[in-house]
């Protein structure tokens, strides 16, 4: 699992965090608040020996279910995971949040057609539910079903307009498609919102590159470098950049 996914999955921990979609008795409110914490603080024994506790006690508790089966997904064990979040979903079919985290595990697995309709049923589910929004223009993306990703990255960036990662994915889809005064605006969005992010601004200078605006290009691509020396495609644009200008040596 990547950075990025670990830390929406964090997100989604600390979001369940005290909510259940069923009664339950006080005590095993409290095991599950517990359970979340260490969830979303990234201690993922102590939250699986606890979820594990509160399913010997209540086999069909659904959110116990749901997320060991997202703990089984953050350690490899995808299998478990879509088998455990499957219960879940036996139990309570309109937990939207399972049917998005079991589309997380699919599309990790590479089941990308199944992964769409779990995000889907999610969206059907929570129409304001923004990271199945946000993961499906990613699954879509991988499909090469552009105008659908672009419409899912809308629907999240509507939903949540600081949501820079949407913003940038929406980007690449605009660049991918030609539309490059759109890509641009989407980078500079990032950018707005985390001017440490390099990618953004390598992003942007590639954009400009394309446009023929070479300037910028080459000063956001500086400032791709600044914020990341190592970073090799930027180095790699910004000599593309320097070609277009004529500056060979």
């Amino acid at each position: 699992m990547n950075r990025a996914e670990k830390r929406r999955q964090q997100k989604l921990a600390k979001k369940a965090a005290g909510r259940s979609p069923r009664h339950q008795s006080p005590a095993s409110q409290e095991r599950l608040d517990l359970a979340l914490q260490h969830h979303a603080a990234g201690r993922l024994a102590e939250a699986g020996q606890l979820y594990q506790q509160i399913i010997e006690a209540d086999p069909r508790h659904p959110v116990a279910l749901q997320y060991l089966g997202v703990l089984a997904h953050q350690t490899g064990k995808n299998e478990i995971a879509v088998d455990l979040i499957s219960q879940a979903l036996a139990i309570k079919p309109d937990y939207a949040e399972a049917h998005g985290n079991l589309g997380v595990t699919l599309n990790a697995m590479g089941r990308q057609s199944d992964a769409v309709a779990s995000y889907r049923s999610a969206i059907a589910l929570k129409p304001g539910y923004v990271e199945a929004h946000y993961n499906l223009g990613i699954v879509l993306h991988q499909l090469g079903e552009l105008d659908a990703a672009i419409a899912s990255y809308r629907c999240a960036v509507e939903l949540k307009p600081d949501h820079a990662e949407a913003h940038g994915n929406l980007g690449n889809v605009f660049k991918q498609t030609g539309a490059l005064d759109a890509a641009v605006a989407c980078y500079q969005r990032v950018i707005a919102l985390r001017p440490d992010k390099a990618e953004a601004h390598s992003n942007l200078g590639v954009a400009f590159n394309t446009l023929g605006r070479w300037d910028a290009a080459a000063a956001s691509l500086r400032q791709a470098i600044a914020i990341n020396p190592g970073y090799a495609e930027a180095q790699n644009n910004q000599g593309n950049v320097l070609a277009n200008q004529g500056r060979l040596s």
